[in-house]
């Protein structure tokens, strides 16, 4: 997701897209600049990229409304998901089609590269007024689209330009642009037994994604995957002569002795960080005399699966105060996965014991942005503020997976747990 400061970051990104797209075809220099269209036309080379309109993009519109509980809770932080539409106007001298290069080389470069890149976003983040953007790390990608006006359309929109002359101009939609409200949601209790399964109907077919102790010949289960864990992969057609397992950027290679036509055996990397992942099965064919390993031409469909990870105890408690509003601590947690600089993680209490007659409290603390990189890619550090002091059982959530909790041989949640009494 993306705060506040996204609208802005795009149109500066596009603007120094603009300008690099400019160079070496034009030999003079141009100025652009975000901004509306100058009622006075300049007489120097210049591109102006004015945003003239924002509106709710219509696939993802209902995501800006948040989900509550029937108490008025809110369980889904919201968000508004924009389509930003800009007019791009070139100027300069008319007698040596001036304007008309320029656009030349707009229209390239937003067919060469469509989609902003991370490292674009980064570097228009960097301006003063922008600091504190985040749209680098969200995951919906801003794409340009060229739109078509009709005549009637052009002239609406050139006549809301007050005292501004027409100029030779195009006009895109940038979609989808997500910003994120303020609110925290309440963190969800956990789940003890998942009953969701997805069945696609292709081949080479993955059917489903089980896991089972690593090295063993127990039957597979559905669930998250923690470290200890191997992936089995069900489906159909999987076995070839080279066989090669995409876990989200990662391949693995699956040994002929781990194949069979309706499953496969994946050792995860045990550097794999937590957080959704997806699985796909490669196979590769030897043509033109070159190695199978060389030409993973067939791919399945791919399945996700929940890389789960572990806190290791005990939980360090340092900076512990109390106060009117309750408990204020500084919680120093190990998780036995490593952590990328770029993931969310969120700290996740309940209260282990509630008072007689009370419903347990939940809480959701956000650890803060780390230094990158990580000084420790296993450890979190979260300040925990306003709780009741007591024990609460803890875990931390890594882009949307929470770590795992140990169940007493009642079948009750038992640990990890922190204790905030003294």
């Amino acid at each position: 997701m993306s705060n506040h400061l996204a609208i802005a970051t795009v149109s500066e990104a596009l603007r120094l897209l603009i300008t690099r797209a400019l160079a070496p075809d034009i030999p003079f220099a141009v100025e652009v600049g975000a901004r509306k269209p100058p009622t006075e036309p300049p007489s120097d080379p210049t591109i102006t990229v004015f945003l003239y309109q924002v509106t709710p993009n219509g696939s993802l519109r209902n995501r800006d409304a948040p989900t509550r509980a029937a108490d008025g809770t809110v369980l889904a932080r919201p968000t508004a998901a924009l389509d930003l539409h800009y007019l791009i106007s070139c100027y300069g001298e008319e007698s040596q089609l001036v304007g008309q290069r320029l656009l030349g080389c707009v229209v390239r470069a937003l067919t060469e590269q469509p989609m902003l890149s991370r490292q674009l976003i980064e570097e228009a983040a960097a301006q003063p007024y922008l600091v504190g953007a985040d749209l680098a790390v969200s995951p919906q990608r801003v794409r340009f689209t060229p739109t078509t006006m009709d005549v009637d359309e052009l002239s609406k929109l050139w006549s809301t330009l007050l005292q501004t002359p027409y100029a030779l101009s195009v006009t895109y939609q940038a979609t989808a642009v997500l910003v994120e409200g303020r609110v925290d949601p309440v963190a969800g209790k956990p789940v003890l037994r998942r009953t969701v399964r997805a069945v696609p109907s292709r081949g080479p077919v993955v059917e489903r994604v089980l896991s089972r102790p690593a090295g063993s010949r127990a039957a597979p289960e559905e669930g998250p995957v923690t470290k200890d864990r191997e992936l089995v992969v069900e489906g159909s057609g999987l076995r070839s002569d080279l066989v090669v397992a995409r876990l989200g950027e990662r391949r693995v290679t699956v040994g002929p002795g781990a194949v069979r036509d309706d499953r496969l055996v994946v050792a995860v990397p045990e550097d794999l960080p937590p957080g959704v992942h997806q699985v796909q099965v490669l196979h590769g064919l030897a043509l033109d005399g070159r190695p199978a390993a060389e030409h993973l031409a067939v791919e399945s469909n791919a399945q996700t699966f929940a890389r789960q990870p572990r806190i290791v105890t005990p939980i360090g408690t340092a900076e512990r105060g109390d106060g009117p509003a309750g408990v204020s601590a500084r919680l120093d947690v190990r998780l036995d996965l490593p952590l990328r600089d770029d993931q969310q993680v969120l700290l996740l209490l309940d209260e282990l014991h509630p008072p007689a007659g009370q419903r347990g409290a939940s809480h959701q603390f956000r650890a803060p942005a780390p230094p990158v990189p990580r000084t420790d890619p296993y450890e979190v550090r979260v300040p925990v503020v306003g709780v009741r002091p007591t024990a609460y059982l803890a875990r931390v959530q890594v882009d949307g997976v929470p770590s795992e909790l140990t169940v007493s041989a009642d079948g009750a949640f038992s640990g990890p747990v922190v204790d905030l009494t003294h």
